[in-house]
């Protein structure tokens, strides 16, 4: 989306911004009695054209920048995406139509720009998602009829294109997501109200698309999110202000919408996050709040939770939520700052930690957390 358009809709009374959801993190992983590992957040700064990068307290949620940050991108960074196991971050430059490729110091969360970053891709990258084995990367190109598959060098973090690639979707492709054990992706479509379902092949990454794909959503779908069983997904309608929640097929990849779907928001939900217990969807609007739901476990309808919607510093253009399931970090877009909140494991409440907001850059438009092995 262009930053004309930001302009437009702010002068309408509400503000477009962008979000892809992937989220990682922790601070208390390294299972097996190994080492803790260390979560980072990071922050695009779209009008900075730079990356914040934080490191996440496991103990109190404070967000603590890392040395050297912000790190330079190219021309309005807004999407990422991270390798599962942390090692590589890919962030999408909107207006230079291509992504900055990073790798991730375990120990300090430093960034280290990998060779032939950055890579190319079509007109204006909005969106991306790393499948599970981490070897393939697929970004959505908003404007275009398409999406564009790339290899992942395990030992470099190297994109090649893959053959075939981009692949056909129908007009303005905006959110991906792939489902958990990487043999279905997901589109959103914004422009024709639909979304776009594929099967991915696990021995060369190629994309066929799911019969009965496109599949109907509201108006103007823009995130999307699968929750961690695989059974359900959910897409944030910007101009509805509503959810539709659908069940997946395992054998076949197709969605279904489920009954009483859709849920309704706040004014213009702009991104989508689920726990990672799979009890909780958490939705960043452009009504200066995040919306949380209990997720029903046998049918996947939603119930908003009581204490909700909470508010934030501004319009929120991201959320995530850190892979132990502690924290959800949400960029506030128009007051520079990252709200960063206590989940609660009973209910699923938030509540702002100690010194949240903390100071980033201009403009932050997307927020990952990556835990790294």
């Amino acid at each position: 989306m262009k930053r004309s358009d930001l302009v437009l809709l702010v002068l309408g009374g509400s503000i477009f911004c962008l979000f892809l959801a992937f989220s990682c993190g922790g601070g208390g992983g390294g299972g097996g009695g190994g080492p803790a590992l260390n979560t980072f957040a990071f922050v695009s700064n779209n009008s900075g054209h730079n990356l914040s990068a934080y490191l996440l307290s496991p103990q109190s949620g404070v967000l603590t920048e890392v040395s050297g940050s912000p790190y330079a991108t190219s021309a309005n960074p807004d999407g990422q995406a991270s390798a599962p196991d942390g090692k590589y971050l890919f962030v999408l430059n909107s207006e230079d139509n291509n992504l900055s490729a990073f790798s991730v110091d375990a120990d300090t969360g430093q960034l280290s720009e990998i060779p032939g970053s950055p890579f190319s891709t079509g007109p204006f990258p909005i969106s991306a998602a790393v499948d599970p084995t981490g070897r393939y990367l697929y970004v959505a190109t908003f404007g275009t009829t398409a999406i564009s598959g790339y290899g992942v060098s395990s030992a470099t973090g190297v994109l090649t294109a893959l053959p075939a690639s981009p692949f056909a979707t129908s007009f303005n492709p905006y959110g991906t997501a792939i489902n958990p054990d990487g043999r279905f992706l997901y589109l959103t479509n914004r422009d024709n109200d639909t979304i776009s379902a594929y099967a991915i092949s696990s021995s060369t990454g190629v994309l066929t698309s799911v019969p009965g794909s496109p599949f109907a959503s509201s108006d103007y779908p823009i995130s999307i999110v699968i929750e961690p069983s695989g059974r359900y997904v959910y897409v944030n309608n910007l101009f509805s202000d509503n959810i539709t929640a659908y069940s997946l097929n395992d054998s076949s990849g197709a969605l279904s919408v489920l009954p009483g779907s859709p849920f309704p928001t706040s004014n213009s939900p702009r991104d989508v996050a689920v726990h990672p217990s799979g009890n909780w969807l958490y939705v960043g609007t452009n009504s200066n709040n995040v919306n949380a739901f209990a997720i029903d476990d046998s049918t996947g309808t939603l119930t908003a939770l009581p204490g909700s919607p909470y508010a934030a510093s501004s319009v929120i253009a991201g959320v995530s939520v850190d892979p132990a399931g502690h924290y959800l970090g949400a960029a506030s877009f128009s007051s520079n700052v990252v709200n960063v909140y206590d989940i609660d494991q009973s209910t699923g409440a938030l509540s702002q930690v100690p010194l949240s907001p903390f100071a980033a850059g201009n403009n932050p438009w997307f927020i990952l957390f990556v835990e790294v092995q």
